[in-house]
């Protein structure tokens, strides 16, 4: 019993010491804040919002579809056979769509140049992994873009656009 116990309590302060992939990409983009400003030392964080509600979203039409197009496929008919084509191939298209990616917005404080401070307000994307794909600030400058992820999302995004129009024909 004192040994399964041991385990508990262990297992339970690996995992409490971990940190979460939302604090992980944090930390990544504070990092790479820091390296960009004027006076690093003045750096002071204000807030930090993750928003996946274009996934979410792309998720919620992907199901009303799909229930759309089970009571269609009861109907026989011309008419609802074009409607459930076209129900999947949006269906298709929400998928490739954004695909596991979340935007959010990074804020801080921190002195410019003449050593006054200022609040910014930073915009990112992080994929599924929550590893950062770019951030840029709120001139709309890009500060960090991470090319590879970059390169093999896109390369992504075209093989399965190109299976979709091949599929449709």
């Amino acid at each position: 019993m004192k040994r399964i116990t041991f385990f508990f309590g262990i297992f339970f302060i690996i995992i409490s010491c971990k940190k979460s992939k939302e604090e992980n990409l944090k930390n990544e983009i504070e990092n790479e804040i820091k390296t960009n400003l004027n006076d690093p030392s003045s750096y002071e964080f204000n807030y930090f919002h993750l928003d996946s509600v274009e996934h979410i979203v792309n998720k919620q039409m992907t199901a009303e579809n799909l229930k759309e197009i089970e009571n269609l496929q009861n109907q026989n008919n011309a008419k609802s056979k074009k409607r459930i084509e076209f129900l999947k191939s949006q269906n298709q298209f929400y998928n490739l769509l954004n695909k596991n990616k979340y935007k959010g917005i990074f804020s801080f404080r921190g002195n410019n140049k003449f050593g006054a401070k200022i609040l910014a307000e930073y915009s990112f994307e992080a994929d599924s992994t929550y590893k950062l794909i770019y951030l840029k600030d709120n001139i709309g400058d890009t500060i960090y873009k991470d090319v590879e992820t970059l390169i093999k999302e896109n390369d992504k995004f075209i093989k399965d656009a190109e299976k979709l129009i091949n599929a449709s024909k």
